[in-house]
């Protein structure tokens, strides 16, 4: 079959200067480009279109040119904020080509949607809930509906279901060929790490596990549930070696929600690493509480630059209601464990939860500015519709759940008020002064100063886009 892939920009512009967020970080589409590697293996030919990274096509041009492919199946992946964009494209597709053309959507949101995506949005054929990479694969195949594990789909006016997915049919992950970044249109050129992240370009993103063991309330995991599987170190290494040798990719930056879970697999790719004098660096999220000083120097010899860190909050009885077993003092032993031992350590950080204050918010920048922090990255509380917390969210504060918010589902906007603050607009004042206060620290002052040689292709980014940057700071 001929297959167009397609992943939205999610957010509605399109014009000759790109948006702020795609200045700082852009990503390549791992799940798309998963997918259209095992679709090639089977034999298909695959297109795979990135509006994304492409910020100056509309969505008449994107519906234009899918068209010029003359596609048998078109796929969509989406976010929560990304879907109706889209959507947009599907039903303006659909518009043109009719029946002559099978829609299906994939991800995290319709992976918790299902029926109730098919019954409102009618101009997608079918849909995939979880993982895509073989559902897809025997949907192009031609594979009878009813036996495609994960498969919502239309029969004569009536929404049917394959079986679901679970543990034991999910992919072998070493089983699955590497990701067809060669798909992507100039990549690595049109895809950038978030800034001062890295010391080296190009970079790029992977993923070597899916999955995680923990139960955050508020994390939607509607496509993984409650598995967790990993390439092996091998696997990971050849892909490593093979990005690096294709692309010229420097540095990467490891996007497994648990990337140190299974301690003998990360010792085994960092020997493999160190020993292999590829000279790349990478980036990893940790999970506090989990580290030690002898993982540190593991990672480090390997090549880790910076660490991420989810902190969430400064508020011990915020930390106990939504991150059980997280301790401030657990926080401050091991952000100062990895600033001792050399490594750049960003902290992530949630505004808004459930339960919380103007007090306990304030509680959570004084602690972000009190630890060796070098960067952070600070969203607002989303309670997006497959997580666990969000089916009571009407109870614990002002949300309005209408289907029409998705898009504003992004992680910035505040969508939920926590009925112990006093509006949104405190939230956002909060969120606001959260900035200065963090980057105006005289310790910061030091790192800036490192970073121009540290991080020299993030100066030459900032620089050369700072009217925009500045419009922005101008409007938090």
């Amino acid at each position: 079959m001929n297959v167009v892939l397609f992943y939205p920009r999610g957010y509605g512009y399109a014009g000759k200067k790109p948006a702020v967020s795609t200045l700082a970080v852009t990503l390549p589409p791992i799940g798309i480009v998963s997918c259209a590697a095992v679709l090639r293996a089977a034999g298909h030919s695959v297109t795979v279109m990135d509006a994304a990274c492409h910020y100056e096509i509309s969505n008449d041009q994107w519906v234009e040119r899918i068209i010029r492919c003359t596609p048998d199946i078109v796929g969509f992946s989406t976010l929560t904020a990304s879907f109706f964009d889209a959507y947009d494209v599907c039903r303006r597709l659909k518009e043109r080509m009719g029946s002559t053309i099978k829609t299906v959507f994939g991800g995290v949101h319709v992976s918790w949607g299902k029926k109730l995506i098919l019954q409102q949005f009618d101009a997608i054929d079918c849909l995939i809930a979880g993982e895509g990479e073989y559902a897809l694969r025997d949907l192009c195949d031609n594979k009878d509906p009813a036996a495609i594990r994960g498969l919502w789909y239309r029969e004569n006016g009536t929404l049917k279901n394959g079986p679901d997915q679970t543990k034991t049919s999910l992919c072998a992950m070493d089983d699955l060929p590497f990701p067809a970044y060669d798909l992507l249109a100039d990549f690595p050129r049109r895809y950038a790490m978030p800034l001062f992240t890295y010391p080296q370009g190009p970079g790029a993103s992977i993923i070597s596990s899916r999955g995680c063991v923990f139960a955050c309330d508020f994390c939607d995991r509607s496509v993984f549930h409650t598995s967790f599987r990993w390439n092996s170190p091998e696997y990971t290494f050849e892909l490593i070696k093979k990005m690096r040798a294709d692309y010229g990719i420097r540095h990467f930056m490891f996007y497994d929600d648990l990337f140190t879970l299974n301690r003998d697999r990360v010792s085994r790719l960092c020997t493999l690493l160190r020993e292999s004098g590829l000279g790349i660096t990478f980036n990893c999220i940790v999970r506090i509480g989990h580290i030690d000083k002898a993982l540190i120097d593991e990672l480090k010899s390997a090549g880790r630059w910076m660490i991420h860190a989810g902190i969430e909050s400064g508020d011990q009885d915020i930390l106990n209601s939504f991150k059980g077993g997280l301790t401030l003092e657990s926080i401050r032993h091991d952000v100062t464990m990895l600033h001792k031992s050399g490594l750049w350590v960003k902290g992530l950080f949630m505004m808004g939860f459930p339960g919380e204050s103007a007090a306990s918010i304030q509680k959570t920048i004084d602690f972000a500015c009190s630890l060796p922090l070098k960067d952070a990255n600070l969203t607002a509380f989303t309670p997006f519709p497959g997580a666990p917390l969000s089916r009571d969210i009407g109870k614990l504060g002002d949300f309005d759940q209408d289907f029409k918010n998705w898009s504003k589902m992004d992680c910035v906007n505040f969508l939920f008020v926590p009925k112990e603050v006093a509006s949104k607009e405190v939230l956002e004042k909060l969120y606001r002064s959260f900035f200065p206060r963090f980057y105006n620290r005289p310790f910061m002052r030091m790192v800036f100063a490192k970073m121009i040689v540290q991080s020299p292709h993030s100066y030459w980014r900032l620089i050369k886009n700072l009217p925009a940057f500045l419009r922005y700071a101008r409007n938090i």
